[in-house]
C-alpha cells in the first residue's frame, strides 16, 4: 500500500508475488495467463442479466456480437471478428430457455464449452442465419414481441431481414442493457482481468530493457509482442509503438524508425487473454531525459496519480473526467481530452466511458483503464495507462503504476 497525497491506494503486489498469475510449464516455462472462467462467476453474470432483462421491458434479447454471445453462452468464437458475416445469433427470451444459432462447422468447436443446450445451425451461403433465429422466436411465442437486439453489431442488412420475418415484432436497441451487464465484473473476472493486464505489462517492461539505442520501432516492437503471447496471450489484439516525432502519433504503427538518444518512445499494448482483454501503455527514454523531458513526464504521471486516487463508487464516471481536468490545469499542462479512461473487459472499450457527459455512477466490480496523455504538436508525446478497479471503499490499482514513477531508460 503506498500513500501519495496524503490518502492510500490500494495496490496488487507485482507480478512475480501474485498467487495464480504464474504457473510453471512441464519444460519449465513461466507462463502468465488468465484462466477459464469458474462456473459460479458466469451463473453471477447470467442472473445479473436476467435482472436486468426482467427490468427492461423486453421480451427477449438477440445477442449478435462476440463479446455479449460470449458472455451469455460460455463459447467463444473468434470467426464472429474476423469474419463478421458469418453471424452467431444467441437468443434469449425472458420466459423460457435459450437458443444459440451457429454456422456449420462452429457448433462442434463450441459444444463442449456452450452453457446453452438448444444449439441451432445454418450452412453458409445456403440457409440464412435470420431465418433460423426467426424460426426460433416464433416457436417461443415472441413474433410480436419486443426483442432486444444489438445495432452496434447486427448489420442493417440483417436488421432488415430479421423485421421482414416478423413485421409484428418491435425491434429495440439493447446495447444499453448489455453495456450495464457487463460493466460489473465478477471476482473471477477481475482476477482475469489483472492477470492479463500484469502479463502485458510485463512484457512492455522485458521487452524495452532488452532494447538498445539504434534498434528500429518494428524491432522492439516485435519483441514486445512475442513476449505478450509468451505469457499467456491468445493473440495480440494491438500494438502502438513510436519514437522521436512518432511519439505524438495516437497510435503510431511501429516501423523502421530507429530509437536515437534524447527522444521519448511511446508504446500502448493490448492483447486477448481467454477473451478478456488487456490495455497497458508506458513511456521511456533513449538516454537520459532532458529536464524538459523529465519535467513533462513528472507532471503527467502526477495528473495519473491525482486521478486514480479519486475514484469511488457512487461518483459519477463523468466527474472523473472533470476531476482529472483540474488536475491538468494544477499541473500546468493543457487538457483537451474527450475521455480520459473507459471500460475494459470482454471488449476494449466497455461501459462506462469516462467522459464529461457519462452520467453511470462508479460501481463496486468495475474495472477502468486510466490513461492520460500529454501532446507537444511536432516534438513529442507522453501517455501513461493503467487498470483499476472501483472497490467498497475506493480503488485498488490492478496494474504496477508505481513502476512508472521513474520513466525507463534505454541506453
Amino acid at each position: 500500500m503506498q500513500h501519495y497525497l496524503g490518502r492510500q491506494i490500494l495496490h496488487c503486489a507485482q507480478i512475480d508475488n501474485v498467487d495464480g498469475c504464474r504457473a510453471p510449464t512441464p519444460g519449465g516455462r513461466v507462463l502468465i495467463g488468465c484462466p477459464e472462467l469458474p462456473e459460479e462467476a458466469n451463473t453471477v453474470n447470467i442472473e445479473r442479466f436476467k435482472d436486468l432483462l426482467a427490468e427492461s421491458g423486453l421480451d427477449g434479447v438477440i445477442a449478435s456480437s462476440l463479446e455479449n454471445v460470449s458472455y451469455l453462452s460460455g463459447t467463444r468464437m473468434v470467426t464472429q471478428r474476423l469474419i463478421p458475416d458469418r453471424l452467431a445469433l444467441l437468443l434469449w427470451p425472458e420466459q423460457g430457455k435459450p437458443a444459440i444459432v451457429l454456422c456449420k462447422g462452429e457448433d462442434v468447436a463450441c459444444k463442449d464449452d456452450c452453457r446453452v443446450e438448444d444449439m441451432r445451425t445454418y450452412v453458409e451461403f445456403v440457409t440464412s442465419p435470420i431465418d433460423i433465429v426467426a424460426d426460433a422466436i416464433v416457436e417461443k411465442g415472441l413474433a410480436a414481441g419486443r426483442l432486444g437486439v444489438e445495432r452496434r453489431s447486427l448489420p442493417a442488412e440483417y436488421m432488415d431481414q430479421l423485421q421482414d420475418r416478423l413485421p409484428r415484432a418491435k425491434l429495440i436497441d439493447c446495447g444499453g442493457l448489455m453495456d450495464r451487464t457487463r460493466m460489473i465484473k465478477t471476482t473471477a473476472e477481475i482476477d482475469a482481468l489483472a492477470a492479463a493486464g500484469r502479463a502485458t505489462e510485463q512484457a512492455i517492461r522485458a521487452a524495452f530493457e532488452e532494447a538498445t539505442g539504434g534498434d528500429t520501432e518494428k524491432q522492439v516492437a516485435d519483441n514486445m509482442a512475442a513476449k505478450v503471447t509468451a505469457n499467456g496471450a491468445d493473440v495480440l489484439n494491438f500494438m502502438f509503438l513510436g519514437t522521436g516525432l512518432r511519439s505524438f502519433e495516437w497510435h503510431a504503427r511501429p516501423g523502421e524508425t530507429p530509437l536515437e538518444t534524447g527522444h521519448p518512445v511511446h508504446t500502448d499494448v493490448g492483447g486477448s487473454f481467454t477473451g478478456y482483454w488487456s490495455d497497458v501503455a508506458r513511456m521511456v527514454f533513449v538516454g537520459k531525459p532532458s529536464p524538459r523531458q523529465r519535467d513533462r513526464y513528472d507532471r503527467l504521471y502526477q495528473v495519473h496519480v491525482e486521478t486514480i486516487e479519486a475514484v469511488r463508487p457512487g461518483m459519477r464516471a463523468g466527474d472523473l473526467h472533470s476531476i482529472c481536468a483540474a488536475a491538468y490545469e494544477k499541473a500546468g499542462l493543457p487538457f483537451w481530452m474527450a475521455f480520459i479512461g473507459h471500460g475494459l473487459g470482454l471488449a476494449l472499450h466497455e461501459h462506462p466511458i469516462l467522459k464529461l457527459t457519462t452520467d453511470e455512477l462508479l460501481m463496486p466490480g468495475m474495472v477502468l483503464c486510466i490513461e492520460p496523455a500529454h501532446y507537444e504538436p511536432d516534438i513529442e508525446g507522453y501517455h501513461i495507462e493503467d487498470l483499476v478497479q472501483v472497490t467498497e471503499d475506493g480503488v485498488e490499482v490492478l496494474t504496477d503504476y508505481e513502476s512508472a514513477r521513474e520513466p525507463m531508460v534505454i541506453s
